[in-house]
């Protein structure tokens, strides 16, 4: 292709970056990061809450709240997460097991986190800076981080046997809570599963993901903001979490 249409050296060089941008994005679109990032553009550019930097202003192409002149942002990330994450009421549509990737929030709610990013920068925003609040907001919708485990039987644990009460509770709760466990066992990489009944045991995590002390408590964090989110606030979470552990705990290794 760089033969038949480049003219010069200087045009190959163009053509060559032109076609290696356009991989790029190509690959980006395949990520859940790459899913996340389309969504927010679509909402931003349907709601008269938001709108485009026009180009002749400072931060042009970049997004703000409309009618606002405040000048591009450019402070830490995680002021913009805490100010994600203190939106109440998110509503998060049913995951189907159909659907490739976990859903976001539903529009309403992402019209309102995103006000609040914005509200809490004073200022515009990137589309990449707020995907990158979104991701951390939402950990779910995200690709699972894949680690290599060693497959050793002795490493899986069994979960403690059940109080009387806890029977009880699973006993009326068993169709709905099984149902809900196993959609949310089935986005866990097998990584994860194998992880979730150790997530309050530092040695176990280091020995099952064979690394130091830093990544197990980075991988733990990722996994419960990751459970967070799937099991939300519903009456029966506490029940469903039983069951995912249980899941889990009984697995047998991949391999």
């Amino acid at each position: 292709m760089l033969v038949a249409q480049a003219s010069d050296d200087a045009s190959a060089g163009r053509l060559l970056r032109r076609s290696i941008r356009h991989w790029l994005i190509d690959r980006v679109r395949k990520t859940g990061e790459g899913a996340l990032r389309r969504r927010l553009e679509q909402v931003l550019a349907a709601n008269d809450t938001f709108e485009r930097v026009p180009a002749g202003e400072e931060g042009g192409g970049r997004w703000r709240l409309a009618g606002t002149r405040a000048t591009p942002w450019a402070g830490r990330l995680a002021d913009l997460v805490d100010a994600a994450g203190a939106v109440p009421r998110v509503r998060i549509p049913q995951w189907s097991s159909s659907t490739r990737r976990s859903p976001v929030a539903d529009k309403a709610s992402i019209v309102a986190v995103a006000r609040a990013a914005f509200q809490a920068a004073g200022g515009s925003l990137e589309i990449a800076q707020l995907t990158a609040v979104f991701a951390a907001r939402f950990p779910v919708v995200l690709d699972p981080v894949i680690v290599p485990i060693p497959v050793d039987p002795d490493t899986v644990a069994r979960a403690a046997d059940p109080t009387p009460e806890e029977l009880q509770v699973a006993a009326d709760e068993e169709l709905d809570s099984g149902v809900a466990a196993a959609e949310i066992v089935g986005m866990l990489s097998p990584a994860e599963r194998r992880l979730v009944p150790h997530l309050d045991d530092q040695p176990a995590m280091q020995k099952i993901l064979g690394c130091g002390r830093s990544q197990a408590f980075y991988h733990a964090g990722r996994l419960k903001a990751k459970l967070a989110q799937l099991l939300g606030e519903t009456e029966d979470m506490h029940a469903v979490a039983r069951e995912v552990i249980r899941l889990c705990s009984e697995s047998e290794p991949d391999g």
